[in-house]
């Protein structure tokens, strides 16, 4: 399956060939009883998996437990957690209440930063970490498995950097030590990569990793190779028309790696669902704003995890399919780009450096 902007993902939504038929899983939700397509790209571990999924960062408890069955429920065949949302344990409640099978579901979590490295026994703390959280999730394994941040582990109250969006960051220099663990370097975020790669095929389908520069990325590809490891099937990194990410795409495009976005519709604080161009294609094509920024990134051959709490909008977020954005349309909404050269965050980690820092 090819798109306009990538040799390994689909974006038609139709069955148009053998090819496509052989790619696209027609997959039945039990309590709609209603057959679905679920729309999948081939991970370079030769796994499939669904093109947009839900995402549940910053819910938790009951809302997440139920956000998630309803989200089961209209067709999502996907489902994107990590360890730090401590939510987990909800997202696998809600599999097993849902009735759907999880041989038919894509689960995908997270290692937070701060389990990098050594622990004091001098076993790789990321072991025990995906032995919670294959526990909490209720699985004897996720389908992809990813690193969650470049650097190191930092204390909430000593952030290294002033909060904000601007550019460039502040540094804290007082807080420049304060991370975790105080011996991190460069190399741990490699060591821990090659500790996680022994449970692919096992515990866990494939690996991938989040919030990854371009240099970061060539790096860990060359670790890869000279030491036989399983590249990268995934990288997410935030990606909207405020933060167009060109170069970690590209370079993504060029390995056959799939770039899956996050923060899509950008936070409040951007105001994108709001910004009159969006507002304007919205009310030419006869979609809402946030179908037509997840169309958007639909044809630059991204991945999607948009999230929401109710049944309705997670109906029209999946609905992105059946229209297509003009090469008018795409060049207006990419020339909103606001971002630095190698800029790789803007609405998340305001607490943070950008990642290549690290």
């Amino acid at each position: 399956m090819k798109s306009p902007t990538s040799t390994n993902m689909n974006i038609s939504g139709r069955k148009r060939n053998s090819q496509e038929t052989s790619q696209m899983k027609s997959k039945k939700v039990k309590p709609d009883d209603t057959a679905l397509i679920a729309e999948t790209v081939t991970l370079n571990s030769g796994k499939e998996m669904p093109i947009v999924q839900f995402g549940t960062y910053k819910m938790k408890g009951e809302d997440c437990y139920k956000a998630v069955v309803s989200a089961l429920r209209v067709g999502y065949m996907g489902l994107d957690t990590a360890s730090v949302y401590d939510n987990e344990k909800e997202v696998g409640r809600a599999v097993v209440e849902s009735g759907v099978a999880r041989e038919n579901l894509f689960i995908q979590t997270k290692l937070w930063r701060s389990f990098v490295g050594p622990a004091k026994n001098g076993k790789p703390k990321c072991d025990s970490e995906l032995r919670k959280s294959l526990k909490k999730l209720g699985v004897s394994m996720v389908d992809l498995w990813l690193i969650h941040w470049p650097g190191p582990g930092r204390h909430l109250n000593y952030p290294p950097v002033k909060v904000g969006m601007d550019r460039p960051k502040v540094e804290k220099v007082e807080n420049k030590e304060k991370m975790v663990p105080m011996n991190w370097s460069p190399d741990m975020r490699l060591d821990t990569y090659k500790e996680m790669a022994k449970y692919v095929g096992k515990e866990v389908g494939a690996l991938g990793v989040c919030n990854f520069s371009a240099r970061q990325l060539t790096q860990l590809l060359d670790f890869c190779l000279t030491n036989n490891l399983p590249r990268p099937a995934v990288v997410q990194n935030e990606f909207h028309p405020l933060l167009l990410a060109r170069e970690v795409r590209a370079l993504c495009k060029r390995e056959g790696i799939v770039f899956q976005a996050y923060a899509s519709l950008g936070a409040g604080s951007l105001g994108l669902m709001d910004n009159k161009v969006v507002k304007m294609i919205a009310s030419k094509v006869g979609v809402s704003e946030a179908q037509v920024l997840l169309r958007w990134g639909l044809q630059h051959g991204c991945a999607l995890l948009p999230k929401s709490s109710k049944e309705e909008r997670m109906k029209t977020n999946r609905d992105i399919w059946g229209f297509k954005l003009s090469k008018e349309d795409m060049e207006e909404l990419d020339s909103l780009d606001k971002s630095k050269e190698g800029q790789n965050t803007m609405a998340g980690w305001l607490r943070e450096q950008d990642p290549d820092y690290y």
